[in-house]
């Protein structure tokens, strides 16, 4: 892996015959493309000044194709420039100290035998396609290269998405078993990841379905198919996210209901007793008054006649109460 501080971060020629990397950004200029016979690529950090140097110098890009593929933050879209494409597209977010769903952005300026990746951050379906072609493998074709990246980063988004659903049910299942402690924060994380995930995902369905409109001369009809796919596969996945946002409402709301329940049942009881023992207390109190003529005061067993005259109240409003259907 090469050093995040140098512009170049990986780069190949590619043909038929052979994978060779290119380790010199300074020797690449506009006239290296191979055509027909293969291509090249070169991925380069949007952060140094010899990209920006390079691309603005030697790469023959129009300026708002530079433009694009320097900038740091981006919403998914696609940009059509003479015989080249544009695609600008977001991952998943993979690096240290990060959250997946702070998704990172991957800049493509693509056209016949030269391919152009650039990104702030590290994009690891890219770190993944420069190992397969370390290794002597790798898509050959401009062609096989973008559908790679598309199935890359659209797969691990599915991933991700499924993992969170599965998470949902172990919180279905939780509430049920009354474990409710620690959900609620819980369900706020993924209500909060699933809107940002979805911010980035309906642009990248929209950039997938003009993808398949365009008519790109290099772009074959079985490359489009799968095109087709990844937008529907995007849609799905939209209407998966959906699902999980529902889901986690729901049982917000469950979890809610149950509290609320709970506090309902236990100020219910608290109001019973309450009610069966303000009597008591009124009577207590007025016996506890320390006036002369209280009756008793003479009577050894007074204080006996007097419990035994608070078990049969009590008992009397147990009795209402039931029938009352109070209990």
């Amino acid at each position: 892996m090469n050093n995040t501080n140098e512009a170049l971060l990986n780069g190949y020629i590619i043909t038929e015959e052979k994978i060779e990397k290119i380790k010199d950004l300074n020797n690449i200029t506009e006239r290296d493309s191979l055509g027909e016979k293969g291509f090249l690529w070169y991925h380069l950090n949007v952060g140094t000044e010899e990209t920006r140097t390079w691309l603005k110098n030697k790469s023959g890009l129009s300026e708002i194709v530079i433009q694009e593929l320097i900038s740091e933050e981006t919403r998914p879209r696609i940009l059509k420039d003479d015989d080249g494409i544009l695609i600008n597209l977001r991952g998943l977010n993979f690096n240290a100290d990060s959250d997946e769903e702070d998704m990172v952005s991957l800049h493509m300026w693509i056209e016949p035998g030269r391919i152009i990746t650039s990104r702030s951050e590290r994009v690891l379906t890219m770190d993944e396609i420069d190992k397969s072609y370390a290794a002597g493998a790798g898509p050959l074709s401009i062609n096989d290269f973008l559908i790679r990246v598309i199935d890359g980063i659209t797969n691990k988004i599915s991933e991700y998405i499924y993992d969170m659903e599965e998470q949902i049910d172990d919180m279905e299942e939780e509430v049920l078993t009354g474990e409710t402690d620690r959900l609620r924060s819980q369900l706020s994380e993924k209500r909060r990841k699933t809107i940002i995930i979805r911010r980035y995902i309906v642009p990248q369905r929209e950039l997938m379905a003009r993808l398949y409109r365009e008519k790109i001369p290099w772009l074959t009809e079985a490359n489009k198919e799968y095109i087709y796919e990844f937008s529907d596969r995007t849609i799905r996945l939209l209407e998966e996210l959906d699902n999980i946002r529902d889901r986690a409402a729901l049982i917000h709301e469950e979890i809610n209901n149950r509290i609320n329940d709970q506090m309902n049942r236990t100020m219910y009881i608290l109001s019973i007793v309450g009610s069966i023992f303000l009597p008591l207390g009124f009577l207590t109190g007025l016996f506890g008054i320390n006036i002369g003529g209280m009756p008793g005061v003479d009577n050894d067993s007074a204080f006996w006649i007097f419990s035994f005259s608070m078990v049969i109240l009590i008992v009397i409003e147990y009795i209402l109460f039931k029938k009352n259907n109070w209990l």
